[in-house]
């Protein structure tokens, strides 16, 4: 046997998981959500980890990992799921799986945008209750001004889908300018402060780290039109949540879409203060598609492979 290799979480098929096994590796794949102490046990004598689950791995989860050379990482936003500095700091390869999510959540985000424009769960609710003749004219996408704050591959596939398949007027913010996506798109570009002011909508579509960390906040939805719809399909504390409360309070946010919320306790209050129609929250499900996942899970894989038999691998995210 060559060694064993972890593999969490219950969205990877395990047809997808046979190279691994004829590799002659043991697979172990507990499918519950696990604490600290759960993982920092089944990890320490593992060779490669494929995180596939919700769990946090901190530096403590991986201090007995003796033997962890590779902790392939299910999606792109690896940075909020584990303590990539200690992970690094024992040598451990980190790898990610870009491209294979993208249209995933970039459907489910305009999905998002779509529900909240048209009040689609205000509407429904509604309707079971037996209410009828309240209906109130809505406004197509069409020639209306969108905002994207981030235009990595998903903001550029939203950005897309947006301009050309709903012809809708899309300005951008992002730190790196786009000048080509932006002449093949016409799309605007704009600081963000600006874009707040200027759009019917913001999606918020860039990375969770400690630089993003509350780049939504008093100052950028202070300037919100009231009656701006906010969806965030990334990390929920790139929006403030002071900032959101006072946002929906003043009626400036008239929506808020996001997958995944914050922390019990932060986020209670406001799911409890504002109904499902203002707040609509959905539990980090964006790239769970059967296809996305299949994708993500086939290239762990290969990665998992191509460093425990080379130390070597494109995907690598940690140098």
């Amino acid at each position: 046997m060559a060694g064993k290799i972890l593999v969490t979480g219950n969205s990877v098929r395990p047809e997808l998981l046979q190279p691994l096994t004829e590799a002659g590796y043991k697979v172990e794949n507990p499918t519950d959500l696990l604490s600290e102490q759960d993982l920092a046990a089944a990890l320490e004598d593992a060779d490669a980890y494929l995180f596939g689950g919700d769990e946090y791995a901190s530096g403590t989860a991986i201090a007995k990992a003796k033997d962890l050379k590779v902790v392939a990482f299910l999606g792109v936003g690896y940075e909020s799921f584990m303590d990539a500095t200690a992970i690094t700091s024992r040598g451990v390869r980190i790898t990610n799986t870009p491209g294979t999510l993208t249209d995933s959540v970039a459907e489910f985000t305009i999905a998002q945008l779509l529900a909240a424009r048209r009040q689609l769960v205000n509407y429904a609710n509604r309707y079971r209750r037996g209410e009828r003749g309240f209906e109130v004219k809505q406004t197509d996408v069409r020639g209306h001004p969108i905002g994207i704050v981030g235009l990595g591959a998903i903001g550029t596939r939203i950005a897309e889908i947006l301009a050309v398949g709903l012809r809708a007027e899309v300005k951008y913010f992002s730190r790196t300018r786009k000048p080509r996506v932006e002449q093949a798109l016409t799309l605007e570009y704009m600081e963000l402060s600006d874009l707040a002011s200027q759009v019917e909508a913001l999606i918020i579509m860039v990375p969770g780290n400690e630089t993003t960390h509350g780049l939504i906040d008093h100052s950028v939805l202070s300037r919100c039109n009231p009656g701006t719809l906010l969806v965030n399909t990334a990390r929920p504390d790139i929006v403030d949540r002071q900032a959101l409360d006072q946002a929906l309070e003043d009626d400036l946010v008239s929506v808020a879409a996001f997958d995944g919320f914050y922390e019990e306790g932060e986020g209670d209050s406001l799911i409890s203060k504002y109904s499902d129609d203002r707040l609509i929250v959905t539990g980090h499900i964006a790239s769970l598609t059967s296809d996305a996942r299949d994708g993500m899970a086939i290239k762990a894989v290969g990665s998992i492979l191509n460093i425990l038999q080379s130390g070597t691998d494109q995907y690598i995210v940690n140098g």
